[in-house]
């Protein structure tokens, strides 16, 4: 016999949060990239900054990919979809941690990512760093 998840319920609670948690996780990278462009087409310097900051928090991986030298719109193509793969498997892998429990939320979801979004953002800036010291 098989179970029946209850609409609201633990099971289909947590069914949601394994179906959904790398959704989110790519939507708000998403976000954050949408943020930094529009702040990217902003004028004057400081603007241009956060928005390449939030740009590089989003999508760490375009560092990799030599940005800001390589400008190929293919080159930025592959960085930042390979960038959006890396959060919806970091975002799958934190809904399949905080399922674990036998009662999981979004807040367990979130207890997980966040060291790992904070730690692949540090990474992007790090690797933006070493790379401006290399040019420099």
């Amino acid at each position: 016999m098989a179970h029946v998840a209850i609409p609201g319920g633990v099971i289909a609670y947590r069914t949601e949060l394994r179906r959904k948690g790398g959704i989110y996780a790519l939507g708000g990278a998403a976000m954050v990239a949408a943020v930094g462009g529009l702040l990217l087409l902003l004028p004057g310097r400081i603007a241009g900054v956060a928005g390449f900051a939030l740009i590089i928090a989003a999508c760490p991986l375009l560092v990799a990919f030599g940005i800001p030298i390589a400008t190929g719109v293919s080159t930025i193509a592959i960085g930042v979809a390979l960038s959006l793969a890396l959060w919806c498997g970091l975002g799958q892998w934190a809904a399949h941690r905080a399922t674990k429990r036998p009662i999981a939320d979004w807040r367990d979801w979130w207890s997980v990512m966040w060291p790992l979004a904070l730690a692949m953002s540090v990474g992007g800036f790090a690797g933006f760093a070493m790379f401006a010291l290399s040019v420099l």
